[in-house]
Formats: C-alpha cells, structure tokens, sequence
C-alpha cells in the first residue's frame, strides 16, 4: 500500500492506487470519521468503535476491533481524530481517549470533554470544550500555560512551520507559541481568513496550507503572505474538510463532498481566463511582463512575487488578431491584422503599413537585416537607431505567405496559406523576386502542404511518416533518415518549433517531444502528452516560445501555459516500470480474477473457454500524477496503442497460444519506462489439445487404414464387377453373334427349306402336270381309239397305253419328291413311319400332300385317282393315326 492514499467516508475505506479506486466496507457498514495508516495498518475511527485494518501483501485485509472490551463506556461517542506518537497510537472522541501501546489498549484519563486532538512534532495537544490547550500523553491531560486565551474559540490545528508552533483557531486567526507565550501571527488577510471560517491547516516546507469552510484553501508562505487562493473555481467547493500534502508537495484534499488534487509543483502552469478567452500564437517577455499575440489583440501579464502571472489587459490600440509578438533591442513589435507596430514604454507605433505580419525574422548574416512575409507582399526592414524600418517591399510577389524560412544561399522559402511551398531567388537589393520556384511532386513533395521549417539550418517539411530535407545537389525532398532513426516515433510530428541552443519541439497531436539536436544527434529531453495536463494548442498555429533559460509559453486554443524547464529538472529520475495489478479472465458468464504481481516471466495459463482477458494496470510513480500508458499483447498488436489514461485493456476471443502482454507508462520527465509483461497461454479447446490430437493422428490412421482397406475393396470389387459386366458383355455379344449365326443359320436354312419347297412344288407341278398330260393322251388316244377302231392297231394303243400309264405310275418322281420333301420337312416320312408304322407309300405320299397344303382335287392327279378315291384314302389315313372324328386331318399333318 506504498503508492496509495487513503481516505474514509460514509462507505467504508476508500483507497486508490492511482489508476483504481476501491472500497472497503466496515463490518457494521458504519461511517469512517477518522483514519491514520502507520507501520503497515490503517487505523480507523467509527461509531462506537476503533480499531484497524492489517495491510498483508500489499492488499488491505480484514478489520480488526480494538474497542470490543470498553464497548459499555463508549455508548454514542464517535472517533474523530487518530494520531501517532512514535509507537502509541491515540484514538479519539468527544469524550474519551484510547490509546494502543505494543498491542495493549489503554484509557487516558480525562475529567472533562474535549473538542480536537492534535499533533505537532512530537507533541500531541487538545482542547477543553469551552477551555485551554492540554498536552496529552497517556498518563493524562498537561494545560498549556498561556492558552486560557483560547477559551472562546475553538483551536482546530496545530502544525509546525519553520520551527514555529502555529495554531489556527476558528474566530482568532494564527497564533505563534513558543513554548512560553502565544503572539499572533499575522497574515496579509487576517480578516477575510478569519471571516472564511477556517477548519484544518497543515504545512510542507515553507508552505502553510489552510482549509476553511466557507473560502476554500489559502496558502500563504513563511512570511504571511498569501501565495495560493483555491475556490470553486478551480475545485468541487469550498467546505474543506481534510487536506494532506504527497511525497512531492501536492495536496489532497477532502471536501464534504468529493475529493480533489491541487498540483503545485507542476512543471506546467495553464492561465484561462473565462473573460478574456483568448487564442494565443505567440508571446514575449521583457521586464517580467508578457506580451501575448492572441486572436484579440495583445495581452499583457506581469510576474508577480510568487512566480505567477497576472492579467493586465489588451494593449491599447491593438484590438483584433495578433500574429507575433518579438523583442528587438529594447522594442517588443506586433504583427497585427492592420500593419507592424512597435511597442515601448508605453507607446504603440505603427512601423509598416501592409497588413498582417506572420512573422519577423533574421535575413543572412547582417544582425540588422529582417524580413517578413504577410497577408500581400514580403518587407524588409532594417535596425537603425534602436528600431526598425521599413527597407524594402518586394514589388512583384503578392500573396498570403504564413510560412517564411532563409536557406544558407539565401533562397527564400515561402508556404503560401493556400497553394503550397514555393522556392524564390531574391534580388541583391532585395526589391523584387528574381526567380519563383512551385515545389512539389517534381522534388518528390507529394503532399499538400504549406508548413516549412529548419533543422540545423537545414530546410525540412514533415510528412506524416517522417521528416523530408531539401538535398540542394538533386533538387529534391529527401527523407532526412539520420535524424528520423533517432526521434522515437516524432518524426511523424506535424509541427517542428526552433528554439534557442538547438533544442525543437516536434508536436503530434497527442504528444510533444523536446529534442537537443547538434550535429546531426537528436537527444530527447523532455515528452509532454497534452491531454495529461488538459491543454491544447491551436489547430494549424501550434507554437512554443521561449522566454528565457527556464521559461516557455505553451500557445493554447484557450489561453497559455508555462513550462517551467528547471522545475522538470528538479524532478528526481526515478523510473520504474508500470505495475500489472489485475488479470481478470472470463466467458461472458462468470468471471475469473487472478492477481498476477508476480515476476516478469510468469506465465498465466487460460482455458480456451474463457479465452476473454482484461489487463488493469497502475504506475508506481508519484499518486495523483495523471498516468498515461501504451499497451501491446504480441501475438495480436502489431505496434503500440496511442497514449492513453485508460488503466485497462480487454482482449477478447484470444485463438489459443502463447502472448506476453506489455504495458509502459512515462516518468515525470517524459521518458517512457522499462516494460511491464506477463506471458498468458490460451490453452487449445480439449478437441484441439495434444493428447486429443495424438488421439486424431491415430483414429487418422486407423480411419485411413480401414478407407485404404475399403477403398482397395470396393476398388477389387469395382473391378470384378466390370470384369463381371465386360465377361457378361462378352457373352452377351458372344450370344448375340451366336443368335445371329443361329439367325443366319435359320435364315439359311429356311431359305433352304423356301428353295427346297420351291423345288418341292415345282417337281410337284411338274408330276401334276406331266400325268395331266400323260392322262389327257390316254384319254385323247382313247377317244380316237373308239373313234377310228382298227385303224389303230390294238398292238400300238395297248403298247401307248402301258407306257402312258407306267410313266403316270412310275417311282421315278415319287422318289425325287421324296428326299426333296424329307429335306424340306425335316425327316417327316421317318417321324411318320417311325410314330406310325401300319401306313403305307400310299398313305405317306398323302401325308405329304395334305403338308403341302394341297386339296383333294390338287392330290388326285398326283395319285392318279379320282378325288372321291382321295376321300377314302384320307377316311383310312385317318384311322391308322388314330385321330378322333373331332380332330382336324389337316391341322394334325401340318402340326407334325
């Protein structure tokens, strides 16, 4: 709890770190009325009780009563006061006194109520209600001799300053003791302190600080006089009800409600003035007055006895913009928006008539040559007889030019409010502009720009990534690298201001940085961040001045502030890495804290559920200081977040892996500290872990083996199956070409059997029509027979006749019909006979006929009978197949 402070309130304990504030309830949830941390506890007073909280390991444990065995003497008194004397610790109230002495509680006796306890050094006093001053020790109350004075009022502080004994009463202002007597000790406003109603007074150093009810805080020094006044103005109120100045001179300050923090020894010192509410640009100070160039003309503020500025006003006559403000001899001059003034003792004197001077500056190596550039032209002046005049007006440039620089060759570099930068060759006589230069994306200026500065005499433009110089050999903008490397993250600066001896400030927005440059080595000096004092400078104009060795002015938007450079010097180096107070790791459900302030290579192990992180931090440096910090979580963060207040960080949905998270803050002179780290392991979801991924690796494998086993199956099974299908595809073809021979075949053989029928019937038609023949001889020869008798000798007729008939009878045909028939009809006279033996040639040759299909009257001829003798052939043919009267003659033949 070293880098805390403490306070009590109507809650409990409420202590800060300087990044977070936290509270610690009483047990009886009763209200703090008094609280003393010493040797490692924190004593608190309460309702009917007292007693402290153990500080263990840096954190604030439980608390522990001390009051439990006098709880029936302290019925309704409160604890209002604590102090510590060495090894004894007294506790407090109305009414009574305890004290803790090597563990052991004690009771000092008391006759009578008193109001306060106070210390001073070593010694601790009180007052009666209504009485005198007592020493008290824990034998008992001791009367100051000489404090009767005090009996109607009330003493409410004793401090020691300088080694005077001083005590502050509510209605009689200061008294002095010295150990004998009391004298007042008088104020430069002993009547407002004492109408003020004042409260509570300490001191450091020479400084006595004094907290009223009605007036705030008054601070005056050794001799009296008042050097501070804090009010509403500046804090919540004015009732003050605790003060106690930090290791660094800076009060704390608990009011009736709220607390605040008074920094006194701030190396910057902001002026706003709510009535006048100026922008300043520039400022000068001669004879401990300040001149400021503001958008309303010139103010002026003196110093007074205790360091601090104080208004005087607008110079009269100087109503409207300023842009400048520069002593020259023993001369401040004004560049207003009507011309260029000169100002001394008083008097305001307008030197050149053309409007609005941005500047004055040195022009070459003559110390009495100047030159300016304005809302028109460029002037010259020269410094004779302790002032300047008017030398020349260049006649042939006329254009608002903001930014004016001199190179070594004397070019003129000028940044015109509108269209850029431009290089002009000026005339030996300075009257006019020999040679005009538009700089840009030819010299490898590839930004809009019209701000142009000098390093070491050397021309340079920022260009938001770095800084570019002007290399005169290539005539080009160039990156100025050896300066660049040493700047630290500046040479992204927006704004480079020239000082005496060397020193620049480089401006960011969110951070200035004070370099001494010589020689082409930049060392940083000073880094101030803006926002940690709550200033701003004007956008486009940012300016820094120099007022003497330890003195700048800080234009502001609002005002002005000093920065006071011997002040930083003052400030101990002391730098130390920024603390990691808390790592809270959660799902989104329920959190998990773990307190890590542990050493720098701790590793802090996550489950991949809660892969969710919050970093809180704090500075170990001075409380009460406004901490600014950059963050970085490798692993994620590329670069370095932007300086900020913020004292936590969330990381959400971390992929599992290792990060180191590292946090860094600045010292009180800017310089950024070592890196505090904590490394943080995101373990792999259980599906992802190591065991799980030997376990994939093997079902991998296994899965792969039975796939591969598989897959040679179904392929061994693909290929049987289109072995299968091309041996079933062969057969088939194999069959179906067998099918078509057997086609053909049948085609051939019923083209055959057609030929053979054909032949069939044409030997049949030929037998019929040879025995028609032969049977129309027999009967033509037997007609002429009768008819001619004997003139045909019966010898020739008979002899006719038997051959007629043999012919008509012959086997000859029947047997070339035979196997003409047997082929056509596949063996049918062998079927028949073999089915049917009883028939007879007779009965095959109609078999054969009737298969042919032929009628009785078609058989006949062929049988050389007459068709009623084919009718009784077939009768008998019919009984010796055995067929039914039903059953068709036909039908059975030509189906057999």
């Amino acid at each position: 709890m070293q880098h805390n402070i403490i306070f009590g309130n109507n809650y409990g304990l409420l202590y800060f770190d300087g990044a977070t504030w936290k509270n610690k309830p009483l047990p009886e949830n009763t209200t703090i009325r008094s609280v003393l941390a010493h040797r490692n506890r924190i004593y608190i007073g309460t309702f009917e009780d007292f007693g402290y909280f153990e500080i263990l390991n840096s954190k604030v444990g439980n608390y522990i009563s001390l009051a439990n065995s006098f709880k029936s003497t302290i019925h309704n008194e409160e604890f209002w006061r604590i102090v510590a004397n060495d090894d004894i610790v007294f506790f407090q109230s109305f009414g009574t006194i305890f004290y803790l002495s090597r563990d052991k509680i004690g009771k000092v006796p008391l006759d009578f109520s008193i109001l306060l306890l106070m210390q001073a050094g070593k010694n601790i006093f009180a007052q009666a209600i209504n009485g005198p001053l007592y020493r008290v020790d824990t034998l008992g109350l001791r009367q100051v001799k000489g404090s009767e004075i005090f009996q109607n009022t009330e003493v409410k502080s004793v401090v020691v300053l300088n080694n005077d004994t001083l005590f502050l009463t509510s209605t009689m202002g200061i008294y002095k003791f010295d150990g004998v007597s009391f004298t007042p000790w008088k104020t430069s406003i002993d009547i407002q302190l004492v109408k003020s109603n004042p409260n509570i007074a300490i001191c450091s150093g020479d400084k006595l600080a004094i907290g009223t009810i009605l007036e705030g805080i008054f601070i005056f020094n050794a001799k009296g006089t008042l050097v501070h006044h804090i009010d509403s103005k500046l804090i919540q109120n004015n009732t003050i009800l605790s003060m106690q100045y930090d290791s660094i001179g800076n009060l704390w300050v608990g009011k009736d409600k709220g607390i605040s923090y008074v920094a006194f020894n701030s190396p910057i010192s902001t002026y706003v003035n709510d009535k006048e509410n100026f922008a300043c640009y520039s400022g000068t100070l001669l004879d401990e007055k300040l001149y400021l160039a503001t958008n309303q003309g010139v103010y002026t503020y003196i110093l007074n006895e205790n360091g601090e500025f104080e208004s005087k006003g607008l110079v009269d006559g100087t109503q409207g913009q300023c842009w400048f403000t520069r002593q020259i001899g023993n001369k401040i001059y004004f560049g207003l928006n009507n011309g260029t003034y000169s100002y001394s003792n008083g008097y305001l004197t307008k030197i050149c008539n053309i409007s609005g001077g941005y500047n004055l500056k040195r022009f070459g190596m003559d110390p009495n040559l100047f030159i300016q550039s304005t809302y028109r032209n460029i002037v010259t002046y020269t410094y004779e007889d302790g002032s300047l005049k008017v030398n020349t007006i260049i006649s042939n440039y006329s254009s608002p030019t903001r930014f004016l620089q001199i190179d070594f060759q004397n070019y003129l570099w000028l940044g015109h409010t509108v269209t850029g930068v431009y290089r002009a060759q000026i005339s030996n006589d300075l009257s006019e502009i020999l040679k005009l230069d538009t700089i840009g994306i030819k010299n490898n200026l590839k930004i809009n720009t019209n701000r142009i500065y000098k390093i070491e005499n050397r021309i340079v433009i920022p260009n938001q990534n770095n800084i570019l110089r002007w290399d005169d050999i290539s005539e080009q903008f160039i990156p100025f690298n050896e300066i660049n490397y040493q700047l630290q993250g500046f040479e992204k600066c927006k704004a480079i201001i020239s000082l005496p001896a060397n020193h620049y400030w480089f401006i960011k927005d969110d951070e200035w940085g004070l370099f001494e440059i010589h020689y082409g080595e930049a060392k940083l000096k000073y880094r101030i961040l803006p926002q940690a004092y709550n200033i701003e400078m004007v956008d486009g104009y940012e300016n820094i001045v120099s007022l003497n060795d330890s003195l700048q002015i800080i234009c502001l938007d609002n005002g002005f502030s000093i920065l006071n450079l011997k002040m930083f010097d003052r400030i101990p180096i002391d730098i130390h890495p920024p603390i990691i107070t808390e790592v809270v790791i959660w799902n989104g459900v329920q959190n998990v804290k773990s307190h890590p302030r542990l050493n720098k290579n701790k590793e802090l192990t996550i489950p991949w559920h809660k892969n969710n992180v919050s970093f809180s931090f704090t500075s170990k440096d001075i409380i009460g200081v406004k901490h600014f910090y950059q963050y970085m979580l490798d692993g994620v963060d590329r670069e370095w977040s932007e300086w900020t207040s913020n004292t936590s960080i969330d990381y959400k949905r971390l992929s599992p892996g290792t990060y180191k998270f590292k946090v860094r803050t600045l010292d009180s002179k800017g310089h950024i500290t070592p890196n505090a780290t904590i490394m943080i392991k995101v373990l792999p979801p259980l599906y992802a872990s190591w065991k799980a991924i030997g376990f994939y690796i093997l079902l991998g494998f296994a899965i792969t083996t039975y796939t591969r086993a598989r897959y040679k199956k179904k392929v061994k099974k693909h290929y049987e199956e289109k072995r299968k299908l091309e041996l079933e595809k062969i057969n088939k073809e194999k069959e179906e070409k067998e099918k078509f021979i057997i086609k053909l075949q049948n085609e051939k053989l019923q083209a055959d059997i057609e030929n053979k029928n054909s032949q069939l019937a044409l030997s049949t038609m030929a037998i019929v029509r040879k025995n028609q023949l032969l049977q129309d001889i027999a009967q033509e020869l037997k007609g002429l027979k009768s008819e001619l008798g004997y003139r045909i000798p019966n010898k020739y007729y008979s002899k006719i006749s038997r051959l007629i008939t043999q012919d008509i009878e012959s086997d000859h045909d029947w047997e070339i019909f035979e196997k003409l028939f047997d082929q056509a009809h596949q063996n049918f006279f062998r079927r028949l006979k073999e089915n049917y033996p009883l028939l007879t040639p007779s009965d095959l040759r109609l078999c054969a006929y009737l298969r042919m299909n032929l009628s009785s009257k078609e058989i006949a001829p062929l049988l050389n009978i007459s068709i009623r003798g084919v009718e009784e052939r077939r009768y008998r043919l019919r009984k010796r197949l055995g067929l039914d009267t039903n059953d068709n003659l036909n039908d059975f033949i030509l189906k057999f």
